[in-house]
């Protein structure tokens, strides 16, 4: 048996997957095919928020629950721990003693980068990536990384809804020091002084460019502007 962490592609598959903490209660499960395996299991985004996970903001030695993407009391950007750890290209680590999640700048509305959801209504979930339309519905739509945003009304699960095309925070590299900056839309760079941004749909959008980056998710110039501009070049690490 190899040892993995999170949300983790494996030798037999190259999507993310993990095996589910709440068995048959996680509303997303699927049966193993593995003989004998009762662990329940679903794809996933290594660099989702975790849906529901503990942190002790205000530092009264107690830990407070926190939904998806969210601020803290010790912090008003919002954040969250990310349900592939080291896998996730953007996770950093954490200065809490101990603590060996990994975390991110995120933004609350923006896409989460992979999502299950029964479309077609035949009782299997199937994956969607960003901003995607479904086989129930031909307007793109996705989950938010900021689960508060997803309520029951009237007993009905709330879909976001997304029409943009640039997401709304996301976090870059641009000056290759290890550490991500956090940019909002469509942002200039500093390895590039144009504006860019990755998107929502990803591969779904029809603009999308593929990044250089090992790992990275599809992203889009302004067009309009770039082609009066002129400027042809990409940015060095995007």
């Amino acid at each position: 048996m190899e040892s993995y962490e999170g949300c983790s592609a494996t030798a037999d598959w190259d999507q993310s997957w993990c095996y589910v903490q709440g068995g048959s209660n996680c509303n997303q499960y699927l049966n193993s095919t593995v003989a004998g395996e009762t662990r329940k299991w679903r794809e996933c985004g290594s660099c989702n928020c975790m849906t529901e996970w503990n942190y002790d903001g205000d530092g009264d030695g107690v830990m407070e629950a926190y939904e998806g993407c969210s601020a803290t009391a010790d912090w008003d950007q919002s954040w969250c721990y990310v349900q592939g750890g080291s896998n996730c290209n953007q996770a950093l680590n954490s200065t809490v003693a101990g603590e060996t999640r990994k975390w991110r700048e995120c933004g609350s509305c923006n896409c989460m980068t992979e999502w299950n959801y029964d479309g077609d209504a035949d009782g299997v979930m199937e994956a969607y990536e960003g901003c995607s339309a479904t086989a129930d519905w031909d307007q793109s739509w996705c989950y938010v990384q900021g689960v508060r945003l997803l309520q029951l009304h009237d007993g009905v699960e709330l879909r976001w809804r997304c029409r943009r095309v640039m997401s709304g925070e996301d976090n870059y590299d641009g000056d290759a020091d290890g550490v991500m900056e956090s940019y909002e839309g469509c942002s200039a760079t500093a390895d590039w002084d144009q504006s860019w941004c990755y998107v929502q749909g990803g591969s779904n959008c029809n603009q999308a460019l593929d990044s250089t980056v090992a790992g990275e998710t599809p992203w889009t110039p302004p067009w309009p502007a770039r082609r009066a501009s002129g400027a042809s070049a990409a940015p060095a690490t995007a």
